[in-house]
């Protein structure tokens, strides 16, 4: 199958269905460009092919229709700006009676996967999305360094309160009350600047420091604040809590990202995100 794809009335191909989906895998491809192969009646958006998925699976039977001109990753990816120039296309193509404005010059040793578009997001790596995630761990530890003074760091005495709430609140106003308090003061400053940071960007103060952020896996820009708030954080946070299931919970969490070939989640998926690097020019929602 030979696969043809277009972009800013820019075309380019033929492609393998496996280099189709190398791309969209690596976001070379975007859901809302044009694509055509035979079979197909017109030139239709990505998206609509792969029904929303970054993966093409064609069950279309295939016609005699001639394909478009073919022409080189470079017209459809690239940056520079030479001459229009006019070019033959299939009849049902929405260019067929428009110039084709190339944006740069055909390249014949134009390597594919060295030309991504500087419109989409590279995935971010799992060691930066674990990294990240220890950062944010560490820093909420953190706040309770005061709280933690204030019982000498008995950690003997912690375990022992363990599922009896009356012997735990007994240890808790044991604590001088300023120290509780600055505990408090410190927690409430974490949460709150947490909270800003993914609302606006995306990120968390770990993924600011690694470099990366949350976006909508359809839309690559920030998430909602429902789906990277309430389904992301607090519901992922309320599993991770419970006592026993949320130990495997977590270890099913990060075997689903490993093995995902897009690095989803059990909660990435629960809420429609996906981790990629940042780049500061694709912030604005």
């Amino acid at each position: 199958m030979q696969i043809y794809l277009a972009r800013n009335q820019v075309q380019a191909g033929p492609y393998t269905l496996e280099e189709l989906n190398k791309m969209l895998s690596n976001r070379q491809v975007e859901l809302s460009d044009l694509m055509w192969h035979v079979g197909m009646d017109q030139w239709k958006q990505v998206g609509e092919m792969t029904k929303g998925q970054f993966y093409y699976d064609p069950n279309a039977t295939t016609s005699a229709n001639t394909p478009p001109r073919r022409v080189t990753v470079a017209d459809l990816y690239g940056n520079k700006q030479p001459e229009t120039t006019q070019s033959p296309v299939n009849q049902h193509s929405p260019f067929a009676n428009n110039p084709i404005h190339n944006k740069s010059p055909i390249n014949k040793n134009h390597n594919l996967q060295s030309a991504p578009s500087s419109s989409t997001n590279e995935l971010a790596t799992i060691g930066n999305r674990v990294i990240a995630v220890s950062i944010d761990a560490l820093l909420l530890m953190a706040c309770y360094i005061p709280f933690l003074s204030g019982l000498n760091y008995d950690f003997t005495a912690i375990s022992a309160t363990a599922g009896d709430m009356e012997k735990m609140t007994q240890l808790v106003q044991s604590v001088p009350e300023h120290l509780s308090s600055l505990t408090s003061v410190l927690f409430l400053v974490l949460f709150f600047l947490q909270l800003m940071l993914l609302i606006k960007r995306g990120q968390t103060i770990g993924k600011t420091v690694m470099g990366i952020r949350i976006v909508d896996v359809k839309t690559q820009k920030p998430a909602s604040i429902t789906n990277v708030i309430l389904l992301r954080s607090l519901v992922t946070s309320a599993l991770y809590a419970l006592p026993g299931i949320g130990t495997l919970f977590l270890i099913a969490d990060f075997v689903v990202m490993v093995i995902n070939k897009q690095r989803l989640s059990i909660h990435d998926k629960l809420a429609k995100t996906m981790v990629v690097k940042a780049d500061p020019k694709q912030l604005d929602k």
